[in-house]
């Protein structure tokens, strides 16, 4: 768990069941190094009212990808991140929930197993939470009932999508001019 403020920088590969930061202002370097955390019950990394900027990551996820709870702010700014969870239960890349919850994600490479979990999407909003989409790539949405769309919302949780390339057709999220 992650207490305090300030800049993590990771000079080596990281495995662990998952990263939670709570209530704090942090930015992790996580300067292309693996890093295998989440299991099939765990999200990988898990903001809880805290300000995190991830710049070039390199996650490998065994659950869901990021959570962002509780009024987070999570800014993703490039690399990777892959969720190859056993879950049966629904996963997703970007998970917002609370009440003022943003996720941005200026870009980066966004998958999922082909062979593992196909209940899944890249990105669900919750009630009361906003995810803008600047860039990135994100594959092929899943054919399971109930995620083919690739993205979920829930109530007046909203997606804003100003850009991007997608695998699967995002217009609903788009917004307006682009």
């Amino acid at each position: 768990m992650i207490t305090g403020s300030g800049v993590i920088d990771f000079t080596e590969s990281v495995k662990t069941d998952y990263i939670q930061i709570n209530g704090t202002e942090v930015v992790l370097e996580m300067n292309n190094q693996e890093v295998e955390s989440g299991t099939p019950a765990h999200y990988s990394l898990i903001a809880k009212g805290s300000k995190v900027t991830i710049n070039n990551a390199n996650i490998n996820s065994g659950g869901g990808g990021i959570g962002a709870v509780d009024g987070a702010e999570v800014t993703f700014n490039g690399g990777t991140l892959a969720v190859n969870s056993t879950s049966t239960s629904g996963r997703y890349l970007f998970y917002a929930e609370g009440e003022g919850t943003v996720i941005t994600i200026n870009g980066g490479e966004f998958s999922f197993s082909k062979t593992l979990n196909q209940k899944r999407a890249y990105i669900c909003a919750m009630a009361g939470t906003t995810v803008y989409v600047k860039g990135g790539t994100f594959g092929e949405a899943s054919t399971r009932s109930g995620y083919t769309a690739g993205i979920l919302t829930y109530e007046d949780g909203k997606v804003i999508i100003t850009g991007g390339t997608f695998g699967f057709n995002p217009s609903t999220w788009v917004a307006d001019g682009y």
